[in-house]
């Protein structure tokens, strides 16, 4: 059931009126009314109903007919008490009637008209307020509507006067200046605590204000401050949205660079052969520019697969005296040199180690075989001179022994004619049938021996020549072979036995004879060195391919063989499987060199337990006239 609390004022109405018909028939008397006359005195229907028999009832009739007809109001008073009251004309269920009502009863639903007709007003002109403040964005626009809506808001609009004062800019109808002293309002503008301005309020002519309309202004007050504020902070956001946009610009700008630098210094990174990696004080790998090492794990573990540290470890000396070191180490038949470089925190303490482990085996390689061909220089050099010294007094011995041979054919037809006289003859502690049957085989072994020493002094001289000084020339490939062969017969071991099987047709070629000699003698080297058995066999062969044009030399052990790893790798400088035992991994380096520079070709086709063979090819060329 709804309240009857907001009916209360119609219904007061209803009780506090007396409606007549135009005749002054009661068509709706209300309590309120009915019982105060009667409290003084006035029975309204025993008035009505003797109309026409008291003055009281014709004064009253008289007067409901007049209005009646006229339409008009009138003060109507009862002789009986002091009270006001009101008769006006007004319409009933379609019939004209009259009102008779209190004079302050109507006074006071007039005033509660005015009064509801201010606060309808007033709430207009705050509405009115909060529009314009959220329509418009330019504050000069806000409070110049806003000073319009506030004077419409108070009971005078016609001599209201309105001034909004905000951080020293005036807006409304006059200059501060000119703002009279007296008769006005004043409400301050807060921010906070803080004042930002005032709202003034004054009459043109001397009118009071209501309280209703201090406290409209305050309410006023009230929403621009909220608006200041509410603009400001959004002026306050709009900055700090520029400020970290610009802010967010410089920051993609940087993180741009960054990229950029941190890509160029990655490309750098990633370009050095070298393994460089950044370790913690307990070696773990925080940085590396290898896939293959990565970011995590130990130093020791991915570099060398190691379990524990390095001996003298360079790492642990630079963490300890925060200084720069470095260390030499082999590893898996390479050298390695490390380098540690300290890398300091805030506070200049050593928080990593950047780490550079470098293949140093190419360098030591190259030490060794630049200390080498020194020592092949001087070798040669020696050899030379070695030669010479032997091949002076080997020509004298040459010499002599012709001499002495054919003294000895002049000597033998005298020494058997004394033998017949002296059958007990006796030379050199021979008897003499035996001294003769063997002096000349002596003698000729003696000069064998001298043209043999003769020819090893003449191979030794052509090997040791410089490369500068070779020219091409005819190859005898065969004698070529067999004075190889002949040169290194007393390093071959002695186990292994070298057998020839060189074709007939072998044509003469272009080429340098101490070169392809250095490639036989090589080959032929290692060939015995491979040897493991008790008896070993080298086969040399040669062939000539018409078709082809070219000469063929086989060259085959029955060695311990390579692994097809070994044999990707053996003409590579400084690849050797001696290492150990004195090799420098020079010697197919340089055969492989010398092939290419005739044009040649040299492979290799080689089982374990089985053997090796090279087969090395010479194409034929034109001979030199």
């Amino acid at each position: 059931m709804k309240s009857l609390a907001r009916y209360k004022l119609i219904s007061d109405l209803f009780s506090s009126i007396i409606i007549f018909n135009a005749d002054g028939g009661i068509i709706l008397a209300g309590d309120s009314i009915t019982n105060t006359l009667k409290i003084n005195g006035i029975d309204i229907e025993k008035i009505v109903d003797d109309r026409f028999g008291s003055l009281e009832g014709k004064r009253l009739i008289s007067y409901i007919q007049t209005i009646s007809r006229d339409r008009y109001i009138d003060s109507y008073q009862f002789d009986k008490f002091d009270l006001d009251f009101i008769l006006f004309r007004s319409s009933f269920s379609g019939r004209n009637c009259v009102v008779l009502a209190l004079q302050q009863e109507l006074d006071q639903i007039s005033r509660i008209k005015s009064d509801l007709k201010e606060r309808v007003k007033e709430l207009e002109c705050l509405y009115n307020i909060s529009f314009e403040l959220e329509r418009f964005d330019d504050v000069d626009v806000k409070l110049n509507k806003c000073v319009e809506h506030i004077r419409e808001g108070f009971q005078y609009p016609e001599i209201t006067l309105v001034n909004i004062l905000l951080k020293k800019k005036m807006y409304g109808d006059i200059p501060v200046s000119e703002v009279p002293k007296k008769n006005f309002l004043i409400q301050p503008l807060l921010s906070g605590t803080k004042k930002i301005g005032e709202l003034l309020v004054w009459y043109a002519q001397p009118e009071a204000f209501l309280v209703e309309e201090i406290d409209l202004l305050k309410e006023i007050a009230g929403k621009i401050t909220l608006a200041i504020e509410k603009r400001q902070k959004k002026q306050d956001l709009e900055k700090g949205r520029q400020v970290l946009l610009l802010k967010n610009k410089k920051l993609f700008e940087l993180t741009e660079e960054c990229r950029e630098k941190r890509e160029q210094l990655q490309a750098f990174f990633s370009a050095i052969t070298d393994n460089i990696i950044v370790i913690d004080p307990r070696f773990n790998i925080i940085m590396s520019n290898s896939e293959e090492i990565g970011e995590s794990g130990k130093c020791y573990k991915k570099l060398f697969g190691a379990n524990d540290i390095c001996d003298h470890c360079p790492a642990l000396n630079t963490f300890t005296r925060a200084e720069p070191s470095s260390l030499e180490k082999a590893h898996e038949d390479k050298d390695f040199r490390l380098f540690t470089y300290p890398i300091l925190d805030k506070e200049n303490q050593v928080s990593s180690v950047l780490e550079v482990c470098r293949d140093i085996t190419q360098q030591k390689m190259m030490e060794a075989q630049l200390l080498q061909s020194y020592k092949l220089a001087s070798l040669g050099k020696l050899v030379t001179g070695v030669a010479h010294e032997i091949n002076n007094p080997n020509t004298f011995i040459l010499g002599n022994i012709k001499i002495i041979r054919e003294a000895i054919s002049d000597i033998l037809p005298i020494l058997d004619r004394y033998y017949q006289d002296q059958p007990e003859l006796y030379i050199a502690r021979l008897p003499y049938n035996v001294f003769k049957d063997n002096i000349t085989i002596l003698i000729d072994d003696m000069v064998s021996g001298s043209i043999r020493m003769k020819k090893i002094v003449e191979d030794l001289r052509n090997f040791a020549k410089k490369d500068d000084d070779l020219q091409f020339e005819n190859i005898q490939l065969n004698s070529l072979i067999e004075n190889s062969v002949r040169l290194i017969k007393k390093q071959v071991k002695k186990s292994v036995k070298i057998k020839l099987d060189l074709a007939g047709n072998i044509p003469v070629f272009l080429g340098r004879n101490a070169k392809i000699q250095q490639v036989l003698v090589n080959i032929i080297i290692n060939a015995s060195q491979a040897m493991d058995k008790k008896t070993g066999l080298i086969e040399i062969s040669t062939h000539f391919l018409k078709d082809q044009e070219s000469v063929r030399i086989n060259i085959t052990d029955n060695g311990r063989g390579m692994s097809e790893k070994t044999q990707k790798y053996i003409f590579d400088p400084f690849f050797t499987t001696r290492r150990n035992s004195g090799g420098t991994g020079l010697g197919l380096s340089i055969t492989y060199g010398i092939m290419k520079e005739h044009q040649g070709t040299i492979t290799v086709d080689s089982k374990r337990g089985v053997g090796t063979r090279f087969s090395i090819y010479f194409p034929v060329k034109q001979q030199v006239k």
